[in-house]
């Protein structure tokens, strides 16, 4: 079994665990170790030949076992007992956006249903509302979750096709048969969401390529073998699709599969593709079109066309542009990695600041702080400054936004803190007006700096909750609250669109990790993705200004 695979078994037998309401930290157990497997550079199997696997953070002596039957089986005993009680269908159940552990446990026990169209029926028939502790608008939630998910079927987030294309890529290069190879379509515009992965390969020799091509080992089927394309499916039912083209129509095709069908249409549409044989790089065909190079991210029809024309299109943010990263978490909550470990990797990506944001006490799932370890938490942080002249590290929070916009730390705890990011983590679904009367209260608060994901979606599990946006944006403005690009690849949350409204209204983003972990740090990446579809520039960003800068505009706020 993979290190994938071994996680997500880890992550059922939670869920199982969950469903069945036993001890919290017996759960918290297995998704802490779930997690930690997710982000080992090393494979398990090398780990267990050298009995090394209870050296893994989090991994325990009862998980330890588990992991090494799985690597020595291929199989968990434990897991099979827990599905004799509760059934495979009834977590594929909790895929339903919007459907927690104890809402399936309750429609298991009463109506014994255990996969999603027997749901869907039950919804129809009104028997969900008739459940204890459900009703009418759990009924309708339900409803909505499984369109979302029907919606969403097909599609996968950038964080897992973005990496399987990148692997494809390093395959394709060492190839025969294969000059060049460039991921394209919706992936390399950097969509939150891909619905296949799309790759353009430069071959003078098609039939050498394609049969190099089927061999690739994570193709779990190949479903079209034709004269310049291969289709087919990657490891976990990923779509794929590769275009084979002469080298001297690479470019010429390279601009053409990247941007949408009325992006290529407006600039392409009419032009004799032979125009533009055996030109060196994209950058030349937008000059033989005279206009500006027009970056991938951009390539949406949505006015970009006609500002490269005049040459005015805006300097996007890159990712050197960053110079620190404003939402990090450590083992002082649910982080998995000490601050001295955050630090040491923050400055290996070459930043100048972090700032440590751990929950707040009310989230007691992800071992949220009280005010007492917030103080002990700081005083760390006083210390370490003080031992590094190079690196600066925010003593922040991530404080919870209450049901009413109240926050759960006090004005005189908050204001002991360099940076306040606040967030919504429970109360999802209160009405439009409420909700947003809930994050303009928060707003309000002069110690607030930052309002995290600020939508709540959790791409392909749980929709963004209702807002009055244009009522969010004049309160970001009127109270100086910068909105966060939350870089987690299951968030990316602001979106694009609300990204570049937010620039418009004069609003600034700060494009954060939400990191859990060093290796989350890189998910950066997919951020900054985000934030250039957004049209951003550096100037948008306040974690792309230097120490001094930044402090003074947080300080600003409170004045």
């Amino acid at each position: 079994m993979t290190n994938r695979e071994i996680a997500k078994t880890l992550e059922k037998v939670a869920d199982i665990l969950q469903i069945k309401e036993e001890n919290t930290f017996k759960i918290r157990a297995y998704r802490k170790a779930a997690e930690s497997i997710y982000h080992l550079d090393e494979n398990l199997t090398v780990l267990y030949e050298q009995n090394k696997i209870g050296d893994i953070p989090g991994v325990g002596k009862t998980v330890t076992g588990h992991i090494e039957e799985m690597i020595e089986k291929g199989s968990l005993a434990y897991y099979e007992e827990l599905l004799e009680e509760v059934p495979y269908g009834v977590l594929e159940m909790l895929a339903i956006p919007g459907l927690g552990h104890k809402t399936a446990k309750i429609i298991y026990e009463n109506l014994g249903i255990d996969n999603i169209e027997d749901l869907l029926k039950a919804v129809e028939d009104k028997q969900i509302r008739e459940l204890p502790r459900l009703g009418s608008k759990s009924e309708y939630n339900i409803k909505k979750g499984i369109e979302l998910l029907k919606e969403s079927y097909g599609r996968a987030n950038l964080g897992v096709a973005l990496p399987m294309a990148e692997e494809f890529i390093k395959y394709l290069d060492v190839i025969e048969g294969i000059e060049e190879a460039v991921i394209v379509g919706s992936a390399r515009r950097g969509k939150p969401q891909v619905s296949d992965i799309d790759i353009l390969v430069a071959s003078n020799d098609f039939a050498v390529a394609k049969a190099n091509i089927i061999n690739y080992q994570a193709i779990n089927k190949i479903e079209t073998i034709e004269d310049n394309r291969v289709s087919g499916r990657l490891t976990y039912n990923v779509e794929f699709e590769i275009i084979l083209v002469k080298p001297a129509d690479f470019i010429y095709n390279l601009v053409w599969t990247t941007g949408n069908h009325t992006f290529r249409d407006k600039l392409l549409g009419a032009k004799d593709p032979d125009e533009f044989k055996n030109i060196p790089d994209e950058g030349s065909l937008f000059d033989l079109l005279n206009m500006e190079f027009i970056p991938p991210e951009l390539r949406e029809d949505e006015g970009e066309i006609e500002l490269a024309k005049s040459y005015d299109l805006p300097e996007l943010v890159t990712e050197q542009d960053l110079k620190g990263d404003l939402h990090i978490h450590s083992n002082w909550s649910d982080g998995a990695c000490s601050i001295e470990e955050m630090t040491d990797a923050c400055r290996d990506l070459g930043y100048n600041y972090m700032a440590i944001t751990d929950h707040s006490k009310s989230l007691h799932i992800s071992s949220g702080l009280n005010e007492e370890r917030l103080r002990a938490e700081g005083e760390l942080i006083d210390k370490l400054n003080s031992q590094r002249e190079d690196f600066t590290i925010l003593k922040g929070i991530e404080v919870d936004i209450l049901k009413k916009g109240e926050l759960d730390f006090s004005d005189e705890v908050l204001q002991e803190l360099d940076l306040v990011v606040a967030s919504i983590h429970s109360n999802f679904k209160l009405d439009v007006d409420k909700q947003t009367d809930r994050l303009l209260t928060a707003m309000k608060n002069k110690h607030v700096n930052i309002i995290g994901h600020l939508t709540g979606r959790l791409l392909n599990r749980r929709p963004a909750y209702e807002l009055h946006m244009d009522k969010i944006l004049d309160g970001a403005v009127k109270n100086k609250v910068v909105l966060e690009i939350n870089s987690h690849p299951d968030r990316l949350d602001v979106d694009e669109v609300i990204a570049r409204h937010a620039s418009l209204y004069g609003i600034k983003l700060a494009i954060n990790s939400d990191a859990h972990h060093t290796r989350d740090l890189l998910n950066r990446k997919f951020g900054v993705l985000s934030a250039r579809r957004g049209w951003l520039t550096a100037d948008d960003v306040i974690n792309t200004w230097d120490i001094t800068k930044l402090r003074k505009y947080l300080d600003n706020k409170v004045k």
